[in-house]
């Protein structure tokens, strides 16, 4: 694994402290505990040091960015197309749009509307109405002032530059044209204490303050920011899971061993209890606070 230390993609500035230290839990590889920082200048959060761009790519196994067709999907899809403006005679791109799932399913719900779709890992896609761009945003393949709607959902988080995606999308909205990104909340009890973050292949994690500063970088306006859980669940889900099994001794390391002793595992369960207890009330979204956030801006 090939690491690289980055500044930080919002000010460049390398001052940060380390909030905590999080191996690949899902596909429970190499061993390493990446160091999530979080920046003193302006608060940006993310991975550092983290996989090279090269070295991500092992990260993402084959069919991850597939079965974004199925029932499951299509029950946020409707979520996200209620979220969205009338898209009557527009001309709109969906940027990390794997197969064009979700434009093929707005043009299925009778949206008419001139449908873009970019992706640097699908090879087409499922309706011949969608234009589609095997890449990446930065690679400047769009004209400049060509859209009325930039969308992505659950992509900025994996980046290793959002500022180009800021920078390009605002350069390829018209006038007054919305970006409209999905990303996961810095500050949230899922970010900060759950420990849900998906790291390392969540390389910066947002919060209302950074997404503003990264707005007003490339001349765009938030003028929306919905917390939401029923997207994708961004509730503290494990919190109190983790806080009662690190008061017993437990780390990464055993975790990801299964080397948890029977008291561990005792005070995990009774942590679930209480997680279960607190957070399945939703309450995070209606506060504001969950780990899942959309915001929208308006192009100057």
């Amino acid at each position: 694994m090939q690491l690289e230390h980055v500044t930080c993609d919002l000010c460049g500035s390398d001052d940060y402290r380390v909030r905590y230290r999080k191996p690949d839990d899902w596909l429970k590889g190499e061993f390493f505990e990446f160091p999530v920082v979080e920046c003193l200048q302006c608060g940006l959060v993310y991975v550092n040091p983290r996989p090279t761009m090269d070295c991500m790519k092992s990260f993402y196994p084959d069919g991850y960015h597939h079965g974004r067709d199925t029932i499951e999907h299509t029950r946020r899809y409707k979520i996200q197309s209620d979220m969205l403006p009338s898209l009557g005679d527009t001309k709109v791109l969906d940027v990390g749009c794997a197969n064009g799932d979700f434009l093929n399913y707005l043009l299925q719900e009778g949206n008419d509307f001139e449908a873009h779709g970019l992706d640097a890992h699908a090879q087409g896609t499922v309706n011949e109405k969608i234009v589609f761009e095997k890449g990446t945003l930065p690679n400047g393949v769009y004209a400049a002032d060509s859209f009325d709607v930039v969308m992505a959902w659950a992509v900025f988080e994996h980046l290793h530059s959002p500022m180009q995606y800021f920078a390009e999308a605002s350069r390829i909205l018209k006038s007054r044209g919305l970006l409209i990104i999905l990303v996961t909340n810095s500050n949230s009890i899922y970010g900060r204490f759950a420990y849900a973050e998906d790291v390392p292949r969540h390389t910066y994690h947002f919060s209302r303050k950074t997404l503003i500063a990264y707005g007003e970088r490339n001349e765009l306006e938030m003028v929306d920011l919905d917390h939401r859980d029923d997207i994708f669940d961004g509730r503290g889900m494990g919190c109190f899971n983790f806080l009662l099994g690190r008061a017993v001794g437990l780390t990464w390391k055993k975790i990801m061993s299964n080397e948890i002793s029977t008291v561990q595992q005792a005070f995990r369960r009774i942590g679930s209890l209480i997680d279960r207890m607190i957070f399945s009330w939703h309450w995070e979204s209606k506060m504001g606070i969950s780990g899942i956030m959309i915001a929208t801006y308006r192009k100057k």
